[in-house]
C-alpha cells in the first residue's frame, strides 16, 4: 500500500509540473494543446477569457464569436417602465402641486402628443428641480444623492468608459475603499443593463441613486474635461464575425493578459487587461437612426453627446498599437 501511495503521489506531481510547463489551452482545436514545445513560450503570451486560458487570440476566436452572437441576439433593449406610483400623484401627495395643476400638466402633455410629465411641470413653473428629483427618487425607490456637494474623483474618469456614462446619463459618485461597492447616479432613467454590466465587468455591487439632470450634465462635463484615456469606439461594426476579428486583433496588439466582454443597452463593452492597465473597446449597437425619446422630441433635441473630434464614426483615428 505504501508503494502504491508513493507511486500515485509521484504521478500526480509529474502531471502537475507538466501542466505548469506545457500549459493547457482551453481551445480543443489548438495545435499546441498539451505540448511542451512551443507551448511553454506561448504561455507567456496567452490570454484569459471567462476564467479559461488560451495560448493565443486565434484559439479564443470561435468561443468569442459565439459569445458575441449570443450578446447581440439574446439581448432585449430596456423599455420605458410603467411605475406603479405615477409621478403626478406622487407630487400631489407630497404637496408639491395641486390636483388642478396636475390636470393642467396632463392636458398639456396630451395636447402636445408626448413629453415627460415632470418636464411639463417644470415648464409651467409649478415644481422646482429639488422637488422633482425627490419625487423621482421615491418613484424609482432610490436615494437622492447630493451631487452638488460632490466633485469627480480623478480615478473615476478611467473607471468606466465615458460613452457608456453619456449614453445612460449616469455618473459614478461613490466607491467603497475595497472597491466592492460602486454608486451610480442617474437623472433621466434607471439603466438596469448598465448596472448589471458594471457588476460583471468590475466584480462589484452597484447601487443606483438619483440626482437632477442639470447636475448630472454638469458632472459629466467635468468628467469629460478631466478624462485622461480615450476609448476605442466603433459606431458601425455590428457583425459578430467582424467584431470578433477586431477584438482578437486588439488583444494581440495590446498583448492582453485577460479579455472581458459585457453588453449594455446601446454598446458591447470590451475591456483588455494588460500590464496593470485596462484599455476599453466599445461597439455601438443601436444605430443612430433609433427614434428619439418623447423628451428629446419636445424639449430641446437629442441628449446623446457627440463624439470627440479625434474619434471617427467607424473607429478611432489613433487606434492603439502595442503597449
Amino acid at each position: 500500500m505504501d508503494d502504491d501511495s508513493t507511486d500515485f503521489e509521484a504521478t500526480a506531481s509529474r502531471e502537475k509540473w507538466w501542466a505548469l510547463l506545457a500549459g493547457s489551452c482551453a481551445a480543443a482545436q489548438c495545435p499546441y494543446r498539451k505540448k511542451l514545445w512551443p507551448a511553454w513560450f506561448r504561455k507567456l503570451r496567452g490570454v484569459r477569457f471567462e476564467g479559461r486560458w488560451y495560448c493565443e487570440a486565434e484559439c479564443l476566436r470561435p468561443l468569442l464569436e459565439f459569445r458575441m452572437l449570443h450578446l447581440l441576439s439574446g439581448f432585449v433593449v430596456q423599455k420605458t417602465r410603467s411605475h406603479r406610483l405615477p409621478l403626478g400623484l406622487l407630487l400631489v401627495n407630497r404637496g408639491a402641486i395641486s390636483a388642478e395643476q396636475l390636470r393642467e400638466g396632463l392636458r398639456k402633455q396630451r395636447d402636445a402628443g408626448g413629453g415627460r410629465l415632470g418636464d411639463w411641470f417644470r415648464q409651467m413653473g409649478t415644481v422646482n428641480e429639488q422637488q422633482l428629483t425627490a419625487a423621482l427618487g421615491q418613484q424609482w425607490g432610490c436615494p437622492v444623492f447630493p451631487l452638488e456637494q460632490q466633485a469627480p474623483h480623478p480615478l473615476w474618469s478611467g473607471l468606466l468608459p465615458l460613452p457608456l456614462l453619456e449614453s445612460a446619463r449616469a455618473v459614478p459618485v461613490h466607491a467603497s475603499l475595497d472597491g466592492r461597492v460602486l454608486h451610480l447616479c442617474f437623472g433621466d432613467h434607471l439603466d438596469h443593463p448598465l448596472l448589471y454590466a458594471v457588476e460583471l465587468m468590475l466584480g462589484c455591487r452597484t447601487v443606483a441613486c438619483v440626482a437632477s439632470e442639470a447636475k448630472i450634465d454638469s458632472f459629466l462635463g467635468q468628467l469629460r474635461r478631466h478624462a485622461q484615456k480615450i476609448e476605442t469606439c466603433f459606431d458601425t461594426v455590428r457583425d459578430p464575425r467582424e467584431m470578433t476579428w477586431v477584438i482578437c486583433n486588439y488583444a494581440t496588439q495590446l498583448r492582453a493578459a485577460r479579455v472581458a466582454v459585457v453588453r449594455t443597452n446601446a454598446h458591447v463593452w470590451v475591456r483588455f487587461y494588460c500590464r496593470n492597465v485596462a484599455r476599453d473597446l466599445l461597439f455601438r449597437i443601436l444605430p443612430e437612426s433609433t427614434p428619439a425619446s418623447p423628451h428629446q422630441r419636445f424639449f430641446g433635441g437629442a441628449k446623446a453627446f457627440s463624439l470627440p473630434a479625434d474619434r471617427k464614426r467607424d473607429g478611432v483615428a489613433n487606434a492603439p498599437g502595442p503597449l
